[in-house]
């Protein structure tokens, strides 16, 4: 998956490494309709990663826990 820089990541939502693993709709989030999904946050280089589903934009905080 390619996720560009732009305004989305701009407006991603971080993640804290106790978060992990990451799944969308987040409980706090807001409730979409789509299925709960689990992304792969951890696996990407640039700690940037999209949901398919609604296009909320994720960013991995590996800073914190």
């Amino acid at each position: 998956m390619v996720t560009k820089k732009n305004k989305k990541s701009d407006e991603a939502i971080m993640v804290k490494i106790s978060d992990l693993p990451l799944s969308c709709p987040r409980d706090n989030y807001l409730k979409l309709s789509h299925p709960k999904i689990f992304l792969p946050i951890e696996k990407e280089q640039d700690g940037l990663i999209q949901c398919p589903y609604c296009s909320t934009v994720y960013k991995l905080d590996k800073n914190q826990e």
